[in-house]
């Protein structure tokens, strides 16, 4: 057994008034290529009160030498045998003694410098047993799309709905509720799930953060996509009907099937792409296309109407609330998702894209945010919303500008880029209600 870092030395960490103690714990094996960058996203946090703890399992390769280099930044490291990855993140568990405890594994990062200082800086935490936020996934051809985790905790009886890496739960909570060994076997990759599954059935508090805290490459789980299906069966039916979960697991293989063949995908990909956007955008009459935007995975609320001419890149990705109304020409680029709200009120020849690239990337690779827009937003005529921007609530955008940046509830913004020029009154109690069998 080797061990070294802060703590071997007598220096210790503590909890400090609004800055608690958060523990980072990274599990390793012979990981040499990726533990470098996994460390620097972590000792490179802004936030100053972070406790790091390194798990290894006897590496073989030059992970320890790397361990070593940073030893004065890692509060405690320890190499010896293990029982796998669960067995070392139960460890990490024993180890730590911050308030809150992140696993950040070897070849997984912190989205940006500022995360845990944007999760716990000014905001209070009382009653949160799980605090969980969005994680951004990095596939094989080096693109980086950001995924929008959801605000509803019930979601987790469909299985996971965020990555485990992207959430912090609180010590105290996970020294009771560790990852259940006996269950390896049956489970595999799957028992973080089943420990994250347990505090949700235990009614332990959950809270979504709007802040993305983790940068993961496409791996594991989504390699296996059929088992982790299998696995997420196996959560689901302990406690619950099992034959109900049975036919609700044979619906995701279908679906799931449906997604992987490509002939499917092909076929979907004509109807959603070129009959949905040179043909039904088109048709004179709105309930016809109403029927088929919603049949090639368009979410629209009640009273909500587009006109003509609209043109769709990943149409299954946007969400539209209700009573909202988007004019002609408008271009909607929602591979990362488009989620607008209630009483919205779109110009015409409006685009909205959530991709972008990556300008020092050597491959030129693709990187896609979400575009978030609030309650009462109007948005002027041939005005642009670029990746990530959130509109807030009852904002106004004027005629041709840009947004790259968030827009302020009420503001109003204008120019390229958009600045905030005024104040809109929050005094809104009108609908855009402007459905129309002819337009």
């Amino acid at each position: 057994m080797l061990l070294g870092g802060l703590r071997t030395k007598g220096i210790t960490k503590q909890s400090q008034e609004n800055m608690p103690l958060i523990t980072v714990v990274t599990v390793v094996r012979n990981g040499e290529k990726a533990i470098e960058e996994t460390i620097l996203s972590v000792i490179n946090q802004t936030y100053t009160n972070v406790e790091y703890i390194i798990i290894d399992g006897t590496s073989t390769d030059k992970t320890l030498d790397i361990i070593k280099k940073y030893e004065n930044k890692i509060d405690y490291w320890i190499s010896e045998p293990d029982d796998g990855i669960y067995d070392a993140m139960n460890k990490g568990i024993d180890f730590t003694t911050g308030e809150w405890i992140n696993f950040m594994n070897s070849g997984d990062w912190f989205a940006y410098k500022e995360v845990l200082e944007k999760v716990f800086v000014l905001r209070k935490w009382d009653g949160i047993d799980v605090i969980y936020g969005n994680s951004i996934e990095k596939n094989k051809n080096g693109e980086q799309i950001e995924i929008i985790a959801s605000d509803d905790i019930s979601s987790i009886n469909n299985g996971a709905f965020f990555r485990h890496n992207a959430s912090f739960v609180r010590t105290s909570v996970h020294k009771e509720v560790k990852f259940d060994l006996s269950k390896s076997s049956k489970l595999k990759f799957a028992l973080d799930f089943n420990c994250i599954f347990s505090l949700y059935k235990l009614n332990k508090k959950f809270q979504k953060v709007d802040v993305t805290v983790l940068l993961y490459e496409e791996e594991g789980i989504s390699s296996h996509p059929y088992r982790s299906l299998w696995y997420n069966y196996l959560i689901l039916s302990e406690e619950e009907n099992k034959i109900k979960e049975y036919f609700k697991f044979l619906k995701r293989i279908f679906l799931m099937g449906l997604k992987r063949n490509y002939i499917i995908r092909f076929v979907y990909n004509i109807f959603a792409l070129y009959v949905c956007n040179y043909i039904v955008s088109i048709i004179p009459f709105w309930f016809v296309r109403k029927c088929y935007y919603k049949m090639v995975g368009l979410k629209i609320g009640k009273s909500s109407n587009l006109k003509m001419f609209q043109y769709f890149l990943y149409i299954n990705k946007i969400s539209i609330g209700k009573n909202t109304h988007i004019n002609r020409k408008c271009f909607f680029n929602a591979r990362a998702g488009i989620i607008i709200g209630n009483n919205v009120s779109i110009s015409n020849k409006v685009s909205l894209i959530t991709g972008s690239r990556e300008i020092q990337s050597s491959e030129f690779s693709g990187v896609y945010k979400p575009i978030f827009i609030k309650d009462y937003v109007w948005i002027g005529v041939n005005s642009t919303i670029l990746q990530g921007v959130i509109i807030g609530e009852g904002a106004v955008v004027t005629a041709d500008a840009v947004v790259e940046k968030d827009v302020e509830p009420y503001s109003v913004v204008g120019g390229i880029p958009a600045k905030k020029i005024g104040i809109r009154s929050k005094d809104k109690h009108y609908t855009t209600d402007l459905e129309s069998p002819f337009v």
